[in-house]
């Protein structure tokens, strides 16, 4: 199983970076323990399962399974552990209640997503990529993280940025999905068990900067300090 696990990496290299990487952040914040601060809390959850989910998903691929369905329930869960981090940095009421009310509403969105463009769910190995629901997430997460920079900057909290461990966060968070943005409507048609759509480079972009997501996470994470971080 290790010789297909080391071939599968060393035909999807970015892909096996982007997956493996991630324990960067986790044992960062578990170093730092970041989890004492609610919105990191969240954040050390979203690692957690990102993690366990992309293991998942980097063994069925690697014995040549279907994946898609793991993607798919992924996006909406993806949405709602970044959505509690900034729900707990947010301190505009309304802003709250609109970042809950479209967590509720993606969920039942991307649940319809799955079953329109999959109408025989229980057949996994046919499943297909959803068509709406990354590019709806990626827009969605550029405007909550554009959004709390903004309430930051009107605030006048934040007397350096770049000492602010939440701003690497956003930086990491606002490019990878930025890049997902406009590719995430293709990956419908490339990521097909049958007939799949070669897009080239393009395909690996996003893969990319989930890695460079994940070493500005880490950046922020090793810059915490729970006692500095609790005076903010």
């Amino acid at each position: 199983m290790i010789e297909i696990y080391i071939s599968f990496c060393q035909k999807h290299t970015f892909i096996c970076i982007a997956v493996f990487i991630t324990f960067i952040p986790l044992i960062v914040s578990l170093f730092k323990k970041t989890y004492r601060e609610a919105s990191f809390s969240s954040l050390l959850i979203y690692l957690i399962t990102k993690l366990v989910i992309d293991l998942t998903m980097f063994h069925f691929a690697s014995i040549k399974q279907s994946t898609v369905v793991y993607y798919n329930i992924s996006i909406p869960v993806y949405y709602a552990l970044i959505g509690s981090m900034f729900y707990h940095k947010f301190e505009t009421t309304r802003y709250k209640k609109w970042l809950i009310w479209s967590i509720g509403l993606f969920t039942l969105f991307s649940i319809w997503d799955m079953v329109y463009i999959n109408p025989e769910f229980s057949n996994l190995h046919e499943q297909q990529l959803v068509f709406y629901s990354g590019t709806v997430l990626s827009l969605l997460m550029i405007f909550w993280i554009l959004l709390y920079l903004y309430e930051i900057m009107l605030l006048l909290k934040i007397p350096n940025l770049l000492n602010f461990p939440f701003f690497w966060v956003c930086s990491g968070f606002l490019l990878y999905f930025s890049s997902l943005v406009c590719i995430a409507p293709v990956l419908h048609y490339a990521e097909k068990w049958n007939n799949p759509l070669d897009i080239g480079f393009v395909y690996y972009v996003p893969y990319i900067f989930e890695i460079v997501c994940a070493i500005f996470i880490s950046v922020g994470l090793w810059n915490f300090s729970f006692e500095s971080y609790a005076k903010q």
